[in-house]
């Protein structure tokens, strides 16, 4: 499973990153455009609209990832040993369960349906099913991570914090930093 989750960290990573400069680039050329120029681009507002999508779903991915995403654990931080390994296991089935239902599903019919109508956006004229098709892509990606912790909770009978998880991924090949 590593052989899948460390390169995808990295891909990850590496396309937040990018899209996160892109967009600043994108939304500083508009600033730039309608103040100074007098003349404001119409690409740029609905480029910026669609990278947000994308940030924003990736940056999902990649929080759940982190095990930085927001969680109620009223009922879980109590419990020890096989008892909280169990209460990670049902939470990061449930995770799963919305992903495929919601992101996969749900999103996949959301591209069909765009691409069937041929709907394209007004300034750009790009499908919208292409803009779209990252919700079903994060879907995967959380289905993907949420197995491997299962998997990891099941072999190891360990439960990933936060801190674990960053320094797993600064750590390349030789098992050294970078």
């Amino acid at each position: 499973m590593n052989l899948i989750i460390k390169p995808l960290d990295v891909v990850l990573r590496w396309a937040l990153i990018a899209l996160a400069i892109f967009m600043v680039m994108t939304v500083t050329w508009q600033v730039f455009s309608r103040y100074a120029l007098r003349a404001p681009s119409s690409l740029t507002e609905e480029i910026a609209r669609f990278q947000l999508i994308w940030l924003g779903l990736l940056g999902a991915v990649y929080t759940f990832r982190n095990r930085m995403h927001v969680g109620i654990d009223i009922l879980v931080s109590p419990l020890k040993g096989k008892k909280r390994l169990a209460a990670e296991i049902f939470a990061l089935a449930a995770m799963i369960v919305f992903a495929a239902m919601i992101l996969i599903y749900g999103g996949s019919k959301l591209v069909a349906l765009t691409y069937e109508l041929n709907q394209t956006s007004a300034a750009l004229g790009v499908k919208v099913a292409y803009v779209y098709s990252i919700i079903p892509i994060s879907g995967v990606l959380i289905v993907l991570y949420a197995v491997h912790y299962i998997l990891d909770i099941i072999i190891h009978g360990r439960i990933h914090k936060p801190s674990e998880v960053d320094h797993e991924l600064d750590v390349g090949a030789s098992g050294t930093k970078d």
